[in-house]
């Protein structure tokens, strides 16, 4: 699958967890930094610029560049990971 295909099933999955509401794990991870963990739901997206948005509660927002990532796509997860140095786990909770 190329990566503008992934990018597509990606922004897929997100757009129905956004219409679901659907609670979500987001884990990220940086090469040289804790790992931060929310849970949150998915708020915007924009396949254009390519971002996602997420609500951590009431008035707590944060914005992911998913630019020149590379995807994942699971049943229940997707993963965009850039270099091997940045990942970003979006997770179904359970």
């Amino acid at each position: 699958m190329t990566e503008g295909m992934q990018q597509l099933e990606a922004f897929e999955k997100f757009s129905t967890w956004k219409k679901r509401q659907t609670p979500l794990c987001v884990t990220v991870i940086e090469r040289g930094k804790p790992e931060d963990v929310f849970s949150a739901y998915i708020d915007a997206i924009d396949q254009a610029a390519p971002q996602v948005g997420i609500c951590l509660g009431i008035k707590q927002y944060a914005t992911f560049d998913v630019g020149d990532a590379k995807f994942s796509i699971e049943p229940d997860r997707v993963v965009a990971s850039r270099d091997d140095i940045e990942w970003l786990i979006f997770e179904e909770e359970n």
